[in-house]
């Protein structure tokens, strides 16, 4: 089986090659795609998709990222041909719920929708918004719309800084997205979502506000007899936005005494998971897609 691993870097990231080295480890042939190089073209009676000036030929894919800080004709452009060869292939995971869930709000709005607990969450294009949100909930986390590893995450108890970060954002076209800040009892929750199950989770345990393993957070392993809701909570955000692996990112609040899901990695980083746990993801993703693509 001839299995695409989809990245936009010139030389296959950390996690790519990963699922790249597992994909050889299970007897099957591994080609590393970069998503800038995909097109496709919709023919009398097919769809094909090149890579370059060759059409591609592969049986199934795994979808890692598709690029940061892209005009929204590229982005449009590179989800429309990840699309297209969905149509054709199985992928994982899917690439409209991948995008779903990095759009943070969306991600969100359909959970709530949904019935599973949120944190209190504004986006906005208004200073005035921000501030008067800043001053109802007294301190907010900033956070990029689309960002990653919580960089760019910004603790904020001043209303004239969140009026001052939405005006300076909409002067070069971007909105704000606001989260009311919750009283962590020093540690959240990762859990870790392939093919419907729980394959490992973790406390991520920090003296700092920000418990992102990448942000100096130490990883704990957590058994579902220990945390049954955040299993729970985990497996049903992720079957609502339809992806076939994800990371959660669930924490508790002490002052609700309740669980919220704070967002859901559809390209999710798995060293601080496996260093906790001992558990590989990259052999359980391919595993689900061989096992998908057979069916």
């Amino acid at each position: 089986m001839r299995i695409g691993v989809i990245e936009y870097r010139k030389n296959p990231p950390t996690t790519a090659l990963e699922l790249i080295n597992a994909i050889e480890r299970k007897g099957h042939t591994p080609l590393y795609l970069k998503a800038h190089m995909l097109d496709a073209r919709i023919t009398e009676n097919t769809i094909k998709i090149y890579h370059g000036p060759v059409e591609l030929d592969i049986d199934a894919a795994l979808l890692r990222n598709i690029g940061l800080y892209l005009s929204l004709d590229a982005f449009t452009k590179r989800i429309g041909v990840l699309e297209a060869l969905a149509s054709k292939i199985p992928m994982v995971n899917n690439p409209t719920a991948s995008f779903i869930a990095r759009d943070k709000w969306r991600c969100l709005l359909r959970l709530y929708l949904n019935n599973l607990p949120i944190p209190e969450t504004l986006i906005t294009e208004n200073p005035f918004s921000a501030m008067r949100f800043t001053q109802e909930k007294k301190k907010v986390v900033y956070k990029p719309l689309m960002g990653s590893l919580g960089l760019g995450s910004t603790l904020i108890s001043d209303p004239d800084i969140s009026f001052h970060v939405t005006r300076s954002l909409k002067n070069i076209g971007l909105p704000s997205y606001y989260q009311v800040y919750l009283e962590k009892p020093g540690y959240d929750y990762r859990v870790f979502v392939v093919g419907g199950e729980v394959i490992g989770a973790m406390k991520r345990v920090s003296s700092s506000w920000k418990t992102n393993i990448s942000q100096g957070a130490v990883g704990v392993p957590v058994i579902e007899k220990e945390e049954p809701e955040i299993f729970i909570l985990a497996l049903k955000a992720v079957k609502i936005i339809e992806l076939d692996y994800a990371g959660v990112d669930i924490a508790y609040d002490n002052t609700t005494q309740k669980h919220y899901i704070l967002e859901i990695n559809a390209f999710p980083h798995w060293e601080g998971l496996r260093r906790a746990t001992g558990i590989n993801p990259p052999d359980y993703i391919v595993d689900y897609l061989i096992k998908k693509a057979k069916q």
